[in-house]
């Protein structure tokens, strides 16, 4: 069978002629580099500020911590500090992105297997933090927020008491998809010993984030080498035990959890002053 690299499950970028015995991938041939954007030389030709509407588009599911990691280079070559309610709403921001992030893929991979109710579950959460990321920074997904040295405006009247308002329905929802979802005879058929993966083997192919940790490693930047205000938060980092698409799934459930824990502590500490 024959997947992509002009079809709607490889978005262009990956070519995968696969040999499968039923529904089981025996062997794959894989041909990459389909899709390079040139961002690293367009941003030779521009300002350090205009290059942050590039580096929204590099993820544009989690547009704003691309902004904050290059700010924050920037700032670090500069010499610059930011404010401390900069600090804070950077970080929050951060974890709300890294939440719509895992929305998206958990209910996007739900899809695929045809849990069609789990996936509009969290695809409707998420649309309702589309809509309250966009009343901060006027844009629905690739937001431009971050600058050098701050950010394009402070929060807007109300928009804290919102976002927990949202946080109790995503605690509603996803209590929902654990429901209909976690032990769901054919959810576990598929998914687990599935695409079964060694810490090794993720180390050896420089896998990072939900990957690497769930093969049962716990390798977190916010906790090994605290940046922004992680320091200061309780959270713990989930970790899988078989590294298999079962893990992967329930590690990404976990960490939203976490998330949302990090993002209602700042909500409470978040101090005053300019951004």
């Amino acid at each position: 069978v024959n997947i992509g690299p002009s079809h709607p499950a490889t978005h262009g970028t990956v070519q995968i002629i696969a040999a499968l015995d039923g529904e089981k991938i025996v062997r794959t041939d894989v041909h990459c580099g389909y899709l390079h954007r040139g961002f690293e030389k367009e941003c030779e030709s521009h300002t350090w500020h205009q290059v942050i509407p590039y580096v929204d588009r590099l993820n544009y599911v989690s547009a704003m911590i691309n902004d904050f990691a290059y700010c924050d280079a920037v700032e670090t070559l500069m010499g610059v500090t930011i404010t401390p309610r900069c600090k804070y709403l950077r970080t929050l921001l951060s974890e709300y992105s890294r939440l719509v992030d895992h929305l998206t893929c958990i209910a996007a991979g739900l899809m695929e297997l045809g849990a069609m109710t789990a996936f509009l579950y969290l695809v409707m959460i998420r649309d309702y933090m589309y809509e309250h990321l966009a009343q901060l920074s006027g844009a629905r997904v690739t937001y431009s927020y971050g600058r050098i040295g701050g950010l394009a405006r402070d929060l807007p009247d109300g928009w804290l008491v919102r976002m927990e308002e949202i946080l109790t329905q995503y605690d509603e929802f996803v209590g929902r998809v654990h429901g209909l979802v976690d032990r769901n005879r054919i959810f576990i058929d598929r998914m687990r010993n599935v695409g079964c993966l060694s810490t090794k083997d993720a180390l050896d192919y420089a896998y990072t984030g939900p990957l690497l940790r769930s093969t049962g490693f716990a390798a977190d930047l916010r906790k090994d080498t605290p940046y922004l205000a992680y320091a200061e938060l309780d959270f713990e980092v989930p970790v899988g035990i078989n590294g298999d698409n079962y893990d992967r799934y329930y590690v990404r459930m976990r960490e939203m959890d976490e998330s949302v824990h990090m993002m209602r502590q700042l909500a409470d500490i978040l101090p005053d002053g300019p951004v």
